[in-house]
C-alpha cells in the first residue's frame, strides 16, 4: 500500500494544521463572495446569499468577513492582486514596448477568462467609488483599492508613451490608449464562457488571439 501523501488539494479538512484550515475556510468564502457579486451585483447580494452559496451559516461567512462591504473589498483586493502579478513578468521584459504590451495585454486577458468572478468586481468597485453612499472607514478603503486600479492602469500608459519614444507603437495620446484598451479587455470578463474540455492552451490561443485583434490599431507600420 502507498504511503505518499495525498496531494493537498485531496487532503481532507480535518487533517490539515488548524490555521491552514482557516486559511482555505476564509479562501471558499472569498471565492463564493466573488461568484455571488458577479451574478448579483454588489446591492442585490447579501451575506445570507454568500452563506447560502456555501451550503453555511452566516456565522461562517461573518467569522472571517464582519461586514459586506469588507467581504467585497477582499474580494477586489484580491482581484487587483491576480492583475499585478500577470503584469510582472512582462514589465520585465528587455524587448520594445511592443512585445511589453502584448505581454501586458494577454496577461490581462487570462485573468479576465481565469478569475473572471473576481475580475468583475472591478467595475462594481468602480460604481460604488463613484455613486455609492459608503461610510467615512469604507471610503478609505476604497480610495486606497482605487489607488491599486491607477497603478496598475499607469503600467499600460507607460509602455505606451514608451511604445511613442522607441517606434514599435503608434499612440497619439498613451492615456486615452490605455483607457480603450482596458475597456475592450475588460469586456472579456463579461463574454467569455469556457466551453466544454477548454484547457490552458485553448485559452492561452483564445487571449493571443483577442490581444492581437484589439491592439492592431497601435502597432506602428513595419518597414519594408
Amino acid at each position: 500500500m502507498s504511503t505518499d501523501p495525498l496531494p493537498a488539494d485531496r487532503v481532507p479538512m480535518t487533517a490539515l494544521p488548524q490555521a491552514r484550515q482557516s486559511h482555505a475556510r476564509r479562501e471558499e468564502v472569498l471565492a463564493a463572495a466573488a461568484e455571488c457579486f458577479m451574478r448579483r451585483g454588489y446591492e442585490a447580494t447579501s451575506m445570507d446569499d454568500v452563506a447560502d452559496a456555501l451550503g453555511a451559516t452566516k456565522g461562517r461567512v461573518y467569522h472571517h468577513f464582519p461586514s459586506k462591504p469588507d467581504l467585497f473589498f477582499e474580494v477586489y483586493r484580491r482581484a487587483m492582486e491576480i492583475l499585478m502579478q500577470g503584469a510582472a513578468p512582462a514589465m520585465a521584459d528587455a524587448g520594445t514596448a511592443e512585445r511589453r504590451l502584448f505581454g501586458l495585454a494577454k496577461a490581462h486577458t487570462l485573468a479576465m477568462m481565469e478569475s473572471q468572478t473576481f475580475q468583475r468586481s472591478l467595475t462594481l468597485g468602480v460604481d460604488l467609488y463613484r455613486f455609492g453612499s459608503p461610510s467615512d472607514e469604507h471610503k478609505v478603503v476604497l480610495e486606497d483599492l482605487m489607488r491599486l486600479r491607477f497603478t496598475y492602469e499607469d503600467l499600460f500608459r507607460k509602455v505606451f508613451a514608451e511604445g511613442q519614444a522607441d517606434g514599435s507603437l503608434k499612440v497619439p495620446d498613451p492615456s486615452l490608449a490605455m483607457r480603450t484598451i482596458l475597456g475592450a479587455l475588460n469586456w472579456v470578463a463579461v463574454w467569455y464562457s469556457p466551453r466544454p474540455g477548454e484547457d490552458r492552451p485553448h485559452r492561452d490561443k483564445l487571449a493571443e488571439q483577442i490581444v492581437e485583434t484589439v491592439l492592431g490599431g497601435y502597432l506602428a507600420p513595419r518597414s519594408g
